[in-house]
Parts: C-alpha cells; structure tokens; sequence
C-alpha cells in the first residue's frame, strides 16, 4: 500500500511539472540543494514574495528522488505559498497530490476545504471539511473547521460543526474533552466548561489548563486561575504562556524593554497558544516605553486581526493622541531650543558691540 501511495503521488508532482529524478548529482548533494532551495522559499515566504516561494519549493521538489516527510513538508509550503500568492487553483492542484498519497491526510482535506472555501466553493468545502473529521485523530479538527466558517460568515454552518461535536462522546482522548470545554467556553456556558476541561486535566491534557484558567477568570476565581497557568508553564516551561507571564513579571518592575523581548520571543515560537494576549500586552510595553508611534502601528495591525476588541479601539485613539502630544512637545522643544541660542547669540553680538 505504502508503495502504491508513493507511485500516485509521483505521478501526481510530475503531472504538476515537478521532476523527481536527477542523476547528474549524487545523492547527499541533491538534498543539500533541496534543504536549500526549502529555505530560500521560507525566507521567501516571510519576505512576503510568494511567487518567488513557489518557485524554490519548486526547485526543492526537483533534486528530490523520493518521496517523504521533507518532500511533503514542502509539498505544504508550496500550497501555503500559492494560496497566500492568490493562486487558489494551484494550491487546490498541490492539496490534490497531496491527497492522492494518502487519502486519509486530514490535515490536507482541511486546508483544501479553506482554499474551497476562499474560492466561494462552499459546497465543495463542507465536502472536505467532513473528510477532515472523518480522518482526524482526535476533535480538535471541528474548532479549526469552525473558525474557518465563522470567519468566512458562514456562521449558522460553523455552529453545526459545533453541535456535532458536543454530541460525539469524548472518549479515551483527554484532547476531546479540551474540545469541549472550549467550545462550551465560545457559548458562554461556564459551568459546562469547567467540567470538561477539569476531566481533560485529569486524563493528562495539561493544555486544558489554559482554557481552565479562562473559566475562572471569567468566574473571578484569580487564585485557581493562576494556579492553572502555573501548572502549565511547569510542564512547559519554554512556552508561549510562560514567556508571557515572564514578560508581565518586567512590566511589573517597569523593564518595559525586557518586557517587549520576551513577549516577541513568545510570538516568535513555533506554536503560539495566546496570540491575541501576547500582542496586547507587546502593545503595552510600547506604550509604557514612550515608543507611541511603534504602539500605533502595532495597534492598527492588532485591530484588522481582532476588530471586535472595543477596548483596544479606545486604546487607539489614545495612542494617536499620545503620539500627537509626544511630537507636539518635541516641535515645542526644538521651537525652545532655537530661541534660546538666538537669544544667546544676541546678547553675545550686544556685549561685543559694548566693548
């Protein structure tokens, strides 16, 4: 079967005009060029040339003589470059080969019902979608098809998705049960929360202490909510939670530069749980630092991303304000400054003038 997998996708690349086999070179050296050209297409990708992207993805998939994890690796980027390069049918086409070697990729049926779904394919990706779940492993994939929907403004799809999960049973799976503490989170029902995600703690998911400790604070329970977080960065000390707990601990003491360090640190890692908090906060150190205008722009990139935050549009106007005065008192000064050197120099030419 294994083989049969490999032979389809094969085809498929080649189909797609990628050239799996290179004789002239010897083996460590093609995938040298292939890690290469991988990384040229990274470096591409956060340059934001996507084109560019596709074509050093590319360039990797042809010194490649077989195909594997690295080889589907950046069968993914390449997908990820297309789509963000506004080449749906390409992505579509890449998710396809991806498909075609192995049917049970719910990752792949996932992202190709995102890429449908962009298309205004809606149909088609709900099709997906319920392939998705079909093969994931556990019911994390119903969160992720939701957020897509809801963001798309499919909403009264979206919370089908959400129905149908809070009818499965959970199961042996502790994740299943962090599934549906938060989506009784996203419906408000604490009480609910608060149960799932205790048992989800209990069975072993230390990630349900995040969403546990949002219960209790929504629930004013500030010391279980710490106790949470602090059971969390104990089994993940490297994390994005802790590096941000790290950084409100130097806001604290006003080392509102550390502060900024370990909040971009938290953002930098691989896999970020709390984003949106991990930004607020980075805007926060910029302000409390006197760096408004860095504030501002980090604001209206923070908003576009969270536009129902209320409290940071208020926070916006303020920073604009801030920044207003801050170049205001600067122009002042400069205004001050030439003054008094012009004064300066008058007295200095009448003493002259004196004498």
């Amino acid at each position: 079967m294994r083989g049969k997998k490999r032979y389809v996708l094969a085809g498929a690349l080649f189909c797609m005009g990628l050239a799996l086999a290179n004789g002239c070179s010897t083996s460590e050296e093609r995938l040298e060029k292939e890690e290469a050209y991988r990384q040229i297409g990274l470096n591409a990708m956060e340059e934001g040339d996507y084109g560019a992207a596709v074509e050093a993805f590319n360039n990797a998939l042809d010194e490649a003589r077989g195909l594997g994890a690295n080889e589907v690796d950046i069968c993914y980027y390449k997908a990820a470059a297309q789509f963000a390069a506004g080449s749906l049918d390409g992505a579509i086409e890449t998710y396809d080969a991806l498909l075609e070697y192995d049917k049970k990729n719910a990752d792949a049926w996932f992202l190709r019902g995102c890429v449908y779904l962009k298309n205004n394919e809606s149909d088609k990706a709900k099709e997906d979608f319920d392939k998705a779940i079909q093969y994931a492993s556990d019911d994390e994939m119903y969160l992720h098809i939701y957020n897509s929907l809801e963001g798309a403004g499919y909403t009264d799809e979206a919370e089908k998705y959400l129905a149908q999960a809070l009818e499965k049973r959970a199961g042996r799976t502790a994740r299943n049960y962090t599934v549906k503490g938060q989506i009784y989170l996203l419906k408000e029902d604490l009480p609910s929360a608060e149960e799932q995600l205790l048992k989800a703690v209990d069975k072993g998911d230390v990630e349900g202490n995040l969403y546990l400790a949002q219960v209790y604070q929504r629930q004013g329970k500030t010391e279980e909510a710490e106790a949470c977080i602090g059971a969390y960065i104990k089994e993940y000390p490297e994390s994005s939670v802790a590096y941000n707990e790290k950084g409100l601990k130097e806001m604290e003491q006003g080392n509102y530069d550390k502060a900024l360090e370990l909040f971009n640190q938290g953002l930098n890692l691989q896999k970020v749980t709390n984003v949106q908090e991990l930004r607020s906060n980075q805007i926060a150190a910029y302000e409390y630092s006197g760096d408004y205008e860095s504030a501002k722009e980090a604001m209206e990139s923070y908003l576009k991303d969270y536009p129902e935050d209320e409290a940071a549009k208020r926070e916006y106007l303020f920073l604009g304000k801030n920044r207003q005065e801050t170049e205001t008192e600067s122009e002042l000064d400069s205004e001050s400054e030439a003054e008094t050197e012009t004064e300066s120099g008058t007295e200095a030419m009448t003493d002259t003038e004196e004498r």
